[in-house]
């Protein structure tokens, strides 16, 4: 199931290290103590594949700036 998610992630950021990046930060600012880490996880990378603002912000304070073109 999350290698759905991932796939779909990857139309988002295509670098692979990089989105192994974002979707770890993104993991983490989203982990509430209530949870399972993986839902945490499958929510980031599903936000990430949705083009949610909140992921949106992340990619350019991890890569400086840069965006990975498609």
């Amino acid at each position: 199931m999350r290698s759905e998610y991932v796939f779909a992630a990857v139309r988002e950021i295509g670098n692979r290290f990089l989105l192994c990046r974002v979707a770890s930060t993104s993991a983490r600012r989203l982990y509430q103590g209530a949870t399972q880490p993986s839902e945490t996880i499958n929510k980031s990378l599903k936000l990430i594949a949705a083009g949610e603002p909140e992921e949106q912000e992340a990619v350019p304070a991890i890569t400086g700036g840069l965006r990975h073109e498609r």
